[in-house]
């Protein structure tokens, strides 16, 4: 595992599902990198996760119990993880899902409390 590169949880663990039980939740407000600083800097020392980050085209409309956009396959961080690789790769993986899903980009952009966002999943694991 590196802090200078994204590192899936399958290139540890060969599962073709990984589920997160109990998990504990974040959201970032993506046009704000710094998220991902502060949350980086909440995570135990020495301890690694697994990561999923989730789509949300709005907040107002948004129900936990249907349908989401997953950005990636899970991967693993630790609180050493560089913060600008990670707000990049979630930035990319939103891009990617604009051009998809023909998403109204404006919209996804404005700075409004309704606006869009991402959740952020995450467990401790052991992989050692």
């Amino acid at each position: 595992m590196s802090i200078n590169r994204i590192t899936y949880f399958h290139d540890f663990l060969d599962h073709a599902i990984c589920i997160l039980n109990d998990p504990d939740i974040n959201i970032f407000d993506f046009s704000d990198s710094l998220d991902v600083k502060h949350f980086l800097e909440e995570l135990k020392e020495d301890q690694i996760y697994v990561v999923t980050f989730e789509f949300v085209y709005s907040f107002s409309t948004y129900n936990e119990e249907g349908p989401t956009i997953n950005l990636s396959k899970p991967i693993l961080i630790t609180k050493n993880s560089n913060c600008r690789i990670i707000s990049k790769f979630i930035q990319d993986r939103i891009n990617d899902c604009i051009n998809t899903y023909n998403l109204n980009e404006s919209l996804i952009y404005s700075n409004n409390k309704d606006g869009s966002g991402v959740i952020v999943k995450y467990r401790e694991v052991n992989l050692f």
